[in-house]
């Protein structure tokens, strides 16, 4: 009975600390940034949603095929989205803020390819966001801080 309940313990401790170290911070990432921002958007539209555009452009000395790093996605205001390769070394993510519009389920469910609502296993103040990658098919996370810029009003 004495080994069950040992084996046991080492089981649930082996597995908790095991998943305590699956989100562990790089100190330094294994590629650098050259710009990292986002914008706020608004649909004009009443009950249309707002949300977040966030942008990341790594430095062009960055070469992800020689490292085999695959960028995946980021951690921004209590929320993760995929961060999809644009062009050159650009990515882009999307997060649409919760809406209370019944109107907008099309539209929600639409977007949940992209943003998966989930307690975020990091804490960020305002302006910071967690980085996930994969270097060799092995999870690593980096912080960053992203800047707010403004986007241009059309007149209309």
């Amino acid at each position: 009975m004495g080994k069950i309940k040992f084996s046991a313990i080492l089981l649930v401790g082996s597995l908790f600390f095991g998943c305590a170290n699956t989100y562990q911070l790089d100190k330094k990432a294994n590629f650098e940034l050259s710009e990292s921002y986002y914008t706020i958007w608004s649909s004009g539209v009443k009950g249309g949603g707002s949300g977040f555009n966030i942008f990341i452009e790594t430095a062009l000395n960055s070469n992800f095929s020689d490292k085999n790093i695959k960028i995946q996605g980021i951690y921004f205001k209590e929320q993760y989205a995929k961060l999809k390769f644009q062009k050159n070394n650009e990515y882009q993510a999307f997060i649409k803020e919760e809406s209370t519009t019944e109107s907008l389920k099309p539209i929600s469910k639409q977007i949940t390819k992209t943003v998966v609502k989930e307690k975020i296993p990091f804490t960020l103040k305002d302006n910071e966001a967690v980085v996930k990658y994969l270097i060799k098919e092995k999870q690593h996370y980096f912080k960053i801080i992203l800047t707010k810029k403004e986007t241009m009003d059309i007149p209309m």
